[in-house]
C-alpha cells in the first residue's frame, strides 16, 4: 500500500483532519493529540493494512 493512501485512511479513522490537534512520528508509531477521541474508530484504523495496534494513552492515540 502506498504512504499516501495509508495516511488518508488512518487520518479518516481518527475522526479527520479537523480533528488532529498534532501528529509526532517515532520510528514505529504515530502519536496524535486529538481534539475528540470518541470520534475515532478504534476498529477502523486496526483494520488498515499497515497498523499493528491502537494504543491510548497519557492524552495520545
Amino acid at each position: 500500500m502506498a504512504y499516501q493512501d495509508l495516511c488518508k485512511q488512518i487520518i479518516a479513522g481518527v475522526g479527520g483532519k479537523d480533528n488532529v490537534i498534532s501528529v509526532v512520528h517515532c520510528t514505529t508509531r504515530l502519536r496524535f493529540k486529538l481534539k475528540d477521541e470518541k470520534k475515532a474508530d478504534d476498529n477502523q484504523i486496526k483494520n488498515i493494512d499497515g497498523v499493528i495496534s491502537v494504543v491510548k494513552a497519557g492524552g495520545q492515540y
